[in-house]
């Protein structure tokens, strides 16, 4: 299968960002003429404008902010790794499609969900979001665990440990050990996330457990 150039997948990109405004347009005919743009804490409209407004279309391309922030995101880190070894560079370079990827995901989803709740008098609160956002930290765990073992001995990236950097041995146990727990991580955290009876709050929470778990493995491995 034919590996996709950085300009397909960045065309595939702004098309994904676009559905949530498609949605908009298919949902247009049945909106009332003020629709609600905003919402306190407690899920309930506090702001409203017309349906034709531009907070309304806004909100329906929230997905292009995700995607610029991801490609800024990406070449600010890969700038800065140019100066490690052409494999680490590479690496990294895949690391951070993989970071863009996932921005757009993130927030063209958030996008979707404000489109649907301007359609709403009030919200159903922010459990989507949260699951959504746990999702997103799932799958760059997963993403960042299977390229993290191909990442040789640097000064910048990789699971960086005083054990880790005593030799180049130890640094390729490490990364291995560090994937492994990552993979393992991201997984237990996508399956759930994908409990419905799991609420918002309840993922986010299991999603910082991954991360200081994750990171207090790594920390304490010693081959």
């Amino acid at each position: 299968m034919r590996k996709l150039t950085d300009r397909e997948v960045l065309i595939l990109e702004l098309i994904f960002c676009g559905l949530p405004l498609v949605y908009y347009l298919l949902r247009l005919p049945f909106m009332p003429e003020t629709v609600p743009v905003h919402w306190n804490a407690s899920g309930e409209a506090d702001r409203f404008a017309g349906r034709f407004s531009f907070d309304t279309v806004l909100s329906g391309a929230i997905g292009y902010f995700g995607l610029l922030f991801g490609i800024g995101l990406r070449k600010m880190i890969c700038s800065v790794s140019k100066s490690e070894s052409e494999q680490n560079t590479q690496t990294v370079e895949r690391i951070m499609k993989w970071t863009q990827a996932f921005m757009c995901l993130l927030f063209t989803g958030m996008a979707c969900d404000f489109v649907y709740s301007t359609g709403e008098a009030g919200r159903h609160g922010a459990g989507f979001l949260l699951k959504l956002g746990a999702a997103v930290i799932a799958l760059t765990f997963i993403a960042v665990g299977n390229l993290m073992p191909k990442l040789r001995r640097n000064s910048l990236s990789g699971a960086r440990t005083k054990y880790s950097l005593s030799s180049d041995e130890a640094w390729h146990k490490t990364q291995r050990f560090a994937g492994r727990v990552m993979l393992c991580a991201g997984a237990a955290l996508l399956l759930i996330t994908l409990i419905p009876m799991v609420s918002g709050a309840a993922a986010i929470a299991a999603a910082l457990a991954a991360m200081a778990l994750s990171c207090i493995a790594v920390a304490a491995y010693k081959g």
